[in-house]
């Protein structure tokens, strides 16, 4: 019955998609008895050598630093593919399918066909910055704050620019404690309340760096804050004491500042450490406690989101395992409501307007979930790659998302549709990116990577108009949202497509000319994918600008993401798409471009740059072009702009939707005149249970109301 519904759901797309005859084609028998997808192992894509490491990773300092990456992180993509350009000029006519990783399918069993010339460790790969040494001065004063305004407007730049994504904290709460504690010197808190504050703040110095914003004191504050948190939350033996919600956030915002800086592996042990500590606490589950407000377990329904989307983007950085199974989880998705709404809600959380909207958090999320039986003659059903400009992409919504489209738009919206995508990409590492996947044939593989490209189109397809950025739009109120789901979904499409981007056809000689358009259409659609990721940019880079309506924590891994697969395909000559050449040139440099201006500020794209700018170099001659000289030598530093430079007149700013790829076109939206939309107001502070101390905060007097309206109106 539930096959029976994922079929009814999914018809539109193999109507759309299919030509006539092909799944009479994928059942017909080969007639040369071997080696077709029904017999060839799932090693046969790019994923290949699941099950072993390459290299000892324990063996020196760089080893250990980088550690293992798995074969969806675009460091091993780059990796194989530097060894793969360096291998020498002799090298340079032969259309080797070791790139797939094709050399690595059978060497548990077989030895390769030919050893490469050069092995790379992976460190020499990274563009990570874990091997930056992390020192507290002993003068360190772990109690000193900034001044009120600094602390203000670090406050603010985090709020408006993490806290919509990560919901780490309760907003609410937290600001009431923090007019408190500002308001009154003589008000005592506890060390990890503390901890907590300088980890915001350090998160928002640490993008005042970034926007070269003009109030910033130092370039390095964002450490002085990060290490006060230490001392104060992080190093004094908390690991060894029990859980409790303020410790976990602690662990997850320092997790997440980590990210901002690039120290991928550490980032990714506090991650680890959060989630353990949320299990212990039963946050993966529902709450039934009558005794708890329901703004509380909202609040931590969030919390665990939070903690399990940053999990989740860091095992898609690293290509390792969650510290956690989805299975083991209950907890409802996160209602799509401003969290100052959940007071006002407090008396309708038994009534229909509330159940419907956790029906439309849950249900929906939980309906189109995929099973691993599907059979693998359905994947002839997506012999059309996925372009933007194909219906595939735009097809009508599924069941119960014009309901979505009632739902007023807020961060709350976005933060369930962001959820939602960070679960998919949850799915598709366990079933495209683990071990076991080798067990299975290669038209398994296809099939399960037929349905999830199936559920993330129509997860784009079910996004509100306010949060699709597959439009150009007038309306600026979400444009950062929209950026956000954007970049995310082109990477989730990449990641799902990659397996195919590879010389499959040396190892199933014999596939049948179905499963055959089917690899070929998802290696276009990985292509594709890169090249609409970097169409969300304009031609002309603007780092200070990008940084306030991105991601701006992840950008240089979405850039190399995007970038590795570009260059890959360049390698193959163009072959998954010949008629391309010019814009892979075009979208390669562009990519490079972005992470040369932003290598300035960020040691993470500098390194990533001289990495890319030298591959590209290397792969251009492969599609009969040349890479721009400009693009090896490093900029001048950039003029100090701030903010404010960029605050233009109200005027029609559109977001640049994906390029039409048969004219080529790279049109952008020009970041220097985007005028940043504050959406963080005043709030009025309610009395509702405080889920994180246990106790209310003093109410003493903070700052007055017109200092506050002063300041939300700077």
């Amino acid at each position: 019955m539930a096959d029976t519904q994922r079929k009814q759901d999914s018809t539109h797309v193999a109507e759309e998609m299919s030509s006539p005859g092909s799944l009479a084609r994928m059942d017909e028998p080969e007639s040369q008895g071997l080696q077709t997808e029904h017999q060839a192992s799932g090693r046969a894509g790019s994923t290949s050598s699941l099950d072993c490491t390459e290299e000892d990773f324990n063996h020196s300092d760089a080893s250990r630093t980088t550690g293992y990456m798995g074969k969806n992180s675009e460091v091993a993509w780059l990796r194989k593919l530097r060894q793969e350009t360096d291998s020498g000029p002799e090298d340079e006519d032969q259309d080797n399918p070791s790139i797939g990783f094709g050399s690595e399918l059978d060497e548990s069993h077989d030895p390769p066909a030919k050893e490469p010339k050069k092995h790379l460790p992976l460190s020499d790969s990274s563009y990570y910055c874990d091997d930056v040494p992390l020192t507290i001065d002993d003068s360190l004063q772990p109690y000193q704050l900034p001044a009120s305004a600094t602390a203000d407007l670090l406050l603010a730049c985090y709020l408006e620019c993490v806290h919509p994504a990560f919901p780490i904290l309760g907003k609410t709460t937290f600001l009431k404690q923090y007019k408190a504690f500002y308001g009154n010197p003589n008000l005592k808190t506890g060390p990890r309340w503390l901890a907590v504050l300088n980890l915001v703040f350090a998160i928002g110095a640490r993008y005042g760096l970034l926007i070269r914003a003009e109030w910033r004191e130092l370039a390095d504050d964002h450490e002085v804050y990060f290490a006060r948190a230490r001392l104060l939350g992080l190093d004094a033996g908390g690991i060894w004491r029990n859980a409790e919600l303020q410790r976990i956030q602690v662990h997850a915002l320092a997790s997440f500042y980590l990210v901002t800086t690039h120290q991928i592996n550490r980032a990714f042990v506090m991650s680890g450490l959060a989630v353990r500590q949320a299990l212990m606490l039963g946050l993966n589950l529902r709450n039934n406690d009558r005794h708890l407000a329901e703004s509380s377990k909202e609040i931590r329904y969030r919390v665990w989101w939070a903690i399990a989307s940053t999990e989740r983007s860091l095992c898609v950085m690293t290509g390792r395992p969650t510290s956690f199974v989805g299975d083991d989880c209950s907890v409802p998705l996160p209602l799509p409501l401003e969290e100052e709404s959940f007071m006002a809600a407090k008396e309708q959380y038994e009534t229909g307007v509330v159940r419907m909207l956790r029906r439309l958090s849950t249900d929906e999320g939980q309906s189109s979930e995929m099973s691993a039986s599907t059979p693998a003659s359905s994947v002839s059903s997506m012999a059309t790659p996925f372009s933007p400009n194909t219906p595939s992409w735009r097809h009508r919504p599924p069941p119960g998302a014009g309901e979505a489209q009632t739902v007023r738009p807020c961060d709350g919206l976005f933060f369930l549709y962001s959820a939602k995508l960070y679960s998919l990409d949850d799915e598709v590492m366990k079933q495209i990116y683990r071990p076991h996947i080798i067990k299975q044939t290669w038209a398994t593989i296809q099939s399960v990577v037929s349905r999830f490209q199936k559920k993330a189109v129509r997860w784009q397809s079910a996004l509100p108009v306010v949060f699709d950025f597959t439009r150009n739009q007038r309306d600026q109120s979400f444009l950062r949202q929209r950026m956000c789901l954007g970049f995310a979904y082109y990477s989730t499409m990449m990641i799902i497509n990659r397996p195919f981007l590879c010389k499959i056809e040396d190892k199933i000689p014999n596939e049948s000319t179905a499963a055959k358009d089917f690899d070929r259409a998802g290696a276009l659609s990985c292509v594709l994918a890169a090249k609409s990721l970097i169409d969300l940019l304009p031609d002309e880079p603007n780092p200070v600008g990008m940084y306030q309506v991105s991601p701006w924590w992840k950008m240089v891994h979405h850039l190399m993401q995007a970038g590795t697969v570009l260059m890959l395909e360049m390698w193959f000559r163009a072959t998954h798409c010949p008629d391309m050449s010019e814009d892979l040139l075009k979208a390669a440099q562009k990519t490079v471009a972005w992470l040369q201006s932003m290598a300035t500020d960020d040691l993470a794209a500098a390194r990533a740059w001289r990495l890319s700018s030298d591959v590209l170099r290397k792969v251009a001659p492969r599609i009969g072009r040349k890479m721009d000289d400009r693009l090896a030598r490093p900029l001048e530093p950039a003029p100090d702009l701030t903010m404010q430079g960029l605050m233009m007149p109200d005027g029609d700013y559109n977001l640049p939707g994906p390029s039409d790829y048969s004219q080529a076109s790279t049109t952008g939206m020009d970041f220097g005149n985007y005028t940043p939309v504050t959406s963080w107001e005043p709030l009025m502070f309610t009395n509702y249970d405080n889920y994180l101390l246990g106790n209310e905060v003093a109410t003493t007097q903070g700052p007055s109301s017109q200092q506050w309206d002063q300041y939300y109106q700077r």
